[in-house]
């Protein structure tokens, strides 16, 4: 009792005790308030996206945590667009349940509630990516009636008339007879299993499908094709073989000495620091299919990535926590046909620019991320290097000549940020600035041209990051050209190959000691605008995306071998 008068007889005695006490209650209060509050709130966070790739109409399941039990004012977007209310199923505090809309895009999907935002994951729209998925094509076999012109150049336009086509394209292939080893040229006799054994698809990237009905498609005859048959192959049926003459008036092409490579790299990621959850994407890729390079089988991806072969890389992804000090390794092994290219071209025959589909010569004529065909200088240049030549097939072979005999190769790489424009100014660079300028003139002079990138392999099997072009002649296709190696560049070239002359050789010729890994640069959609990306210019694939890491990453370490032989035969 005589305690508490004494805490009475405080209380009145000194007021600042009450204003203390006061305050001291009032605190108290907001305190627990906020961290009740602050565990109200918590963030979302998704676990997963069930399944990551689909298409309009298909159901998906997004799985996590802290989504509310109902949804109310909370929401679900893919690539910054939400998704109206009649698409949401089912929603609970860790299972969301929704159906793709019909304008659904690949990009990032976000949670998110009334007082904040969910980490975000990956999702890709199925009609992106070039990956064998079930489909809904007609069954019945296509049947073609007949064609547009019995004889037909490379690059030519061609009617295939007929039947069960099927309303669209989808997954669908118009096939011409190649020529591998020089099968058919050396054959005593002609007949279908030869004409049938060796297909080369019509190049979609080319815009080479110009149209395309149940009864009627309009395709660009592909750069290789040879006289034989042409198929159309959808996923349930072939069509009988149809008859089809290819013109060599331009000249002739062969694809010989085969070698099959175990190529293989690796990639590592460690020292990842971040205050929170880091999401870091890789973009891993893959060596192209081609006439050179006509299949490639993926024997080993280490681990299994997220998104197989989109846009020619496979996707892998993968979160840190803060407290995590584990290291993440890649491995991806390949298996695949090189074959040497010879050329044998008639300059007098070459046809016009103007019978070339227009999107296509557009494409390959103006400028890009790294080719800068309007550059003042180089248009000064090839003014002065091609004269008043009208004929584009010599433009090509004056420009490597001026090349080979005016600028010469440094011994290493030079930095991936130098600029190729510097081989004007100094007359000297390496492979990637040869390459670049070379296509840069060629675009600049109205031809055609590709810078291809990929790996060169030596005698003794080792590799190195390389760069060569190919530009584009009508009614003829694709003509190879290695300005580094015709111009000198040092290599440890295969036994046998040491007594051709490399300068006359790599205009119209490419050996088989290399693995093409991209033709020409692809550009590639960041998954977030807020994301941290990181490039490699010069390496064996062009792509404008390598790594792509959240915001929240504050830094990490990653390591890519150069692609390593494993193996030829």
């Amino acid at each position: 009792m005589e305690s508490s008068n004494k805490i009475s007889y405080v209380f009145r005695k000194h007021p600042w005790v009450r204003v203390f006490c006061l305050i001291f209650l009032v605190a108290s209060v907001f305190t627990i308030s906020f961290f009740v509050s602050h565990k109200a709130i918590e963030a979302p966070v998704i676990e997963a996206v069930i399944p990551p790739v689909g298409s309009p109409g298909d159901v998906v399941l997004i799985t996590g945590r802290n989504f509310g039990d109902e949804r109310d004012m909370s929401y679900v977007s893919f690539s910054g667009a939400k998704i109206t209310a009649s698409s949401y199923i089912s929603w609970s505090d860790t299972a969301i349940k929704l159906v793709l809309p019909a304008n659904v895009q690949d990009g990032l999907v976000i949670v998110g509630t009334k007082e904040a935002q969910s980490n975000p994951a990956l999702f890709a729209n199925e009609g992106d990516i070039p990956v064998l998925v079930p489909t809904t094509q007609t069954v019945v076999k296509p049947v073609i009636k007949s064609v547009s012109a019995e004889k037909v150049a490379v690059g030519e336009s061609l009617v295939i008339i007929g039947n069960n086509f099927g309303e669209t394209r989808n997954n669908s292939k118009v096939l011409f007879t190649i020529d591998y080893n020089n099968n058919i040229k050396n054959a005593a006799y002609i007949n279908k299993k030869l004409t049938t054994e060796n297909l080369v698809e019509v190049c979609a990237e080319e815009n080479g499908y110009e149209y395309w009905s149940n009864t009627e498609i309009h395709v660009r005859v592909p750069s290789g094709a040879r006289t034989g048959v042409i198929i159309i192959e959808n996923d349930k049926n072939s069509s009988e073989p149809f008859d089809i003459q290819i013109s060599e008036t331009t000249g002739t092409r062969e694809y010989i000495d085969k070698k099959i490579y175990v190529v293989q790299y690796t990639a590592d990621v460690t020292d990842v620091e971040t205050p929170d959850v880091s999401t870091i994407t890789l973009r891993c890729p893959i060596p192209v299919k081609i006439p050179s390079q006509n299949s490639v089988e993926v024997t080993e991806v280490q681990p299994v990535p997220l998104i197989q072969n989109y846009q020619n890389c496979n996707v892998q992804q993968f979160k840190k926590d803060k407290n995590s000090i584990y290291k993440n390794n890649f491995t991806q092994t390949f298996v695949l046909p090189v074959y040497e290219i010879r050329t044998n071209v008639n300059p007098e025959k070459i046809g016009s620019m103007k019978a070339l589909n227009t999107s296509f010569y557009q494409s390959y004529t103006r400028k890009d991320s790294v080719i800068p065909a309007d550059d003042e200088q180089l248009i000064e240049l090839y003014k002065k290097i091609i004269g008043k030549e009208k004929n584009y097939y010599k433009r090509a072979k004056l420009i490597y000549d001026y090349m080979c005999d005016n600028y010469s190769l440094v011994k290493k790489n030079r930095n991936s940020d130098a600029d190729p424009m510097d081989l004007i100014k100094k007359q000297k660079g390496d492979a990637y600035d040869f390459s670049i300028i070379y296509a840069a003139l060629l675009r600049t002079a109205g031809v055609p041209c590709v810078v291809n990138s990929g790996v060169l392999i030596s005698q003794d099997l080792s590799t190195q990051n390389h760069w060569w072009c190919e530009f584009f002649m009508p009614g003829f296709g694709w003509i190879p050209v290695d300005i580094a190696l015709g111009a000198g560049m040092e290599y440890k070239d295969w036994a046998g190959s040491t007594d051709k002359n490399n300068r006359e050789y790599y205009f119209g010729n490419l050996d088989s000691h290399r693995i093409t890994f991209s033709r020409g640069f692809t550009e590639m959609k960041p998954l977030s605008q807020d994301n941290k990306i990181v490039q490699y210019p010069k390496s064996f694939a062009m792509q404008s995306i390598w790594e792509e890491a959240s915001s929240n990453t504050v830094k990490y370490s990653s390591y890519w071998t150069v692609p390593v032989i494993n193996g030829v035969y």
